[in-house]
């Protein structure tokens, strides 16, 4: 037999069953039938039939969305965009900021981001070292990153220490994938000039046979 708690007179919360009521404000439905979401008393809730949709923002509200993000864009004011792109926590979006910043304006964004969305960046790039094309200008921005904020980040070493040793991991993986591609390249080399020299050769020999 349960036992009210003494002095409640509407409810009894000692039951521990007490189910929450939830309003709910809107509901919107993805064009693709795939997912829906509903924003409630509780936050905004999404349901997907797609096991890796991920959507996980930060200190969201109704001027952060990727239109918003396309207009900075399109302004030219890239460190805004890169803000909201990683508040939306969208690596695709993220991605799409990254890669229309000017190369000689890489410096100017790091330096005025906020630490805790350097954090953030961290992680994004990690994906990018291993698997862009792009190489050479994700390192800008992680050299960037890395002169200009490592003091800070040092002092909140605990909190990236999987996004360094992604960094690390990423960067071994791509040093071997084009240190074998370049030992191949150069045998190739060395194969061609050999072989022209020995084409040349007879032709040489062939010229004094006419003779």
């Amino acid at each position: 037999e349960e036992i009210p708690l003494p002095g409640v007179s509407k409810g009894d919360f000692s039951k521990r069953r007490v189910a929450p009521h939830i309003n709910v404000h809107s509901v919107q439905f993805c064009p693709t039938g795939q997912s829906w979401c509903a924003a409630t008393t509780e936050g905004l809730l999404i349901y997907s039939l797609d096991n890796t949709l991920t959507f996980d923002p930060v200190d969201l509200d109704t001027d952060i969305t990727p239109l918003t993000m396309r207009s900075a864009l399109a302004a030219k004011s890239y460190l805004r965009a890169l803000v909201i792109a990683l508040r939306l926590n969208t690596a695709e979006l993220v991605v799409e900021v990254l890669e229309k910043v000017p190369q000689d304006q890489i410096h100017y964004v790091i330096s005025t981001l906020p630490i805790h969305h350097v954090t953030s960046l961290l992680k994004f790039l990690v994906d990018q070292l291993s698997n862009s094309r792009h190489l050479h200008f994700y390192i800008l921005w992680l050299n960037s990153i890395l002169t200009t904020h490592g003091p800070a980040l040092k002092k909140c070493s605990s909190q990236i220490v999987s996004s360094l040793n992604g960094i690390i991991s990423a960067l071994t993986g791509q040093t071997r994938t084009l240190s074998s591609l370049c030992d191949s390249n150069q045998y190739f080399m060395e194969v061609i000039l050999t072989l022209g020299k020995v084409h040349t050769s007879r032709n040489v020999s062939v010229d004094m046979d006419v003779f």
